[in-house]
């Protein structure tokens, strides 16, 4: 759903149900009180238990070797459940670098054996755990997720023993640090039998979505989209994630179904109206752009079919430019072969020296000229073939002499 994501933080640690940021109420105390001759230090740590509103406890009692660390858990959950984070953190990692049990605490079986605290660990699943190391661990993790240290409380929650509500933690954490396949890891082979293990589901399904494993990520959450086993929280949960997987695959009709069946149960879950909003937008997206592709399509076609008619244009061009070159060079040829072939006169070369005939003019003269004008003798060969030949008075002869 729209805005920010449900499961990605956790509510403050309180003995308040996670939806609840208000100031928490003291811890629940016994009604015997510290007796006279009780040490400073206990009856300072009973006296700031007693003032819900304080949010300062006794310097002595934070120094003291045996009352440091619950000290320092107290005062830091005190800051936790009025929102301060910073001095939250501060306190909690003070109290966890110190030795010394909590649970085991004379103070705690004395003072507070009735005292449970109840963390949101993510999304709408909460648990109630003893005043412990394990407890002001998830605790901090907690304000280090809230102010964006969210690396810083994986190391401290990968720390702790194995255990569902780490294992939540932990998860979550992950996906607040979008690492997918950590998630994947931690969750694998995990059924689905408690709040604890349906949130794993949530988890892994989301891990899957964002890895693109569509078929996946709804086989997680089948079982939790079809019951009210586990509350309706977790179910709204498993439905909007459902719908965004139907969103990523295009059904936009079963995204905005599991969205409507959430509005007919309960109208007041924050982000429905953004969503189904968001998912109308998306369809009207896709609408226009299967529209613009269609057009870029036929575009396309046109603008091909145009190349190829002008290709074919180029190529009928060409053909027809190449049968004209043909027609033009044939008709050349069979002019070029109509020509009249010159005519030279067939005869035995005589290539004796008439030493009698008289000498060759200085200028030649053309057939033309000489016809009927010349005197037979030798002149200069109007064919070239020697320097000079024989006219006869009509006509050129056989006789040459090669010098004049």
């Amino acid at each position: 759903m729209g805005g920010r994501k449900t499961t990605a933080r956790r509510a403050p640690a309180s003995s308040r149900p996670a939806s609840v940021r208000t100031p928490a109420p003291a811890p629940a105390i016994a009604s015997a009180r510290p007796g006279i001759f009780a040490p400073k230090e206990e009856k300072a740590l009973y006296s700031f238990l007693s003032q819900p509103e304080a949010l300062s406890l006794d310097e002595t009692v934070l120094a003291h070797p045996q009352y440091a660390k619950l000290g320092n858990v107290l005062l830091g959950l005190r800051h936790l459940s009025h929102g301060r984070m910073d001095p939250a953190a501060e306190y909690l990692r003070t109290a966890l670098s110190l030795g010394g049990g909590l649970e085991s605490h004379a103070f705690t079986q004395k003072y507070l054996s009735g005292y449970w605290l109840r963390l949101g660990i993510a999304g709408d699943v909460s648990v109630e755990l003893p005043l412990s190391h394990d407890a002001a661990t998830l605790a901090l993790a907690e304000v280090l997720q809230l102010q964006g240290q969210t690396q810083a409380a994986v190391n401290y929650v990968e720390a702790l023993d194995p255990s569902y509500p780490a294992l939540l933690s932990l998860a979550d954490l992950y996906v607040d640090l979008q690492d997918w396949h950590e998630v994947l890891r931690l969750t694998n082979g995990v059924g689905i039998d408690s709040e604890f293990t349906a949130m794993l589901a949530i988890f892994r399904a989301k891990s899957h979505l964002a890895l693109g494993e569509l078929v996946a990520a709804k086989e997680c959450i089948k079982a939790l989209t079809a019951s009210k086993k586990y509350g309706s929280g977790l179910r709204f949960q498993a439905l909007a994630l459902r719908s965004e997987i139907s969103l990523a695959e295009g059904a936009f009709a079963r995204a905005t179904a599991d969205l409507e069946k959430i509005l007919a149960e309960d109208s007041s879950v924050p982000g429905l109206r953004e969503a189904l909003t968001r998912i109308q937008r998306r369809q009207e997206e896709v609408e226009q752009e299967k529209a613009d592709a269609a057009r870029e399509k036929t575009r396309i076609a046109e603008q091909k079919r145009e190349e190829a008619e002008r290709a074919k244009e180029a190529k009928r061009t060409e053909a027809e430019r190449l049968r004209a070159e043909k027609v033009a060079a044939r008709a050349l040829q069979t002019a070029r072969r109509a020509e009249a072939a010159p005519v030279l006169q067939a005869a035995i070369i005589d290539l004796s020296f008439d030493e009698d005939a008289p000498p060759a003019p200085s200028q030649p003269a053309s057939a033309h000229s000489m016809a009927g004008a010349l005197s037979p003798g030798f002149y200069p060969d109007p064919q070239g073939v020697a320097p000079l030949r024989y006219w006869d008075g009509s006509a050129w002869t056989s006789r040459i002499r090669m010098k004049a």
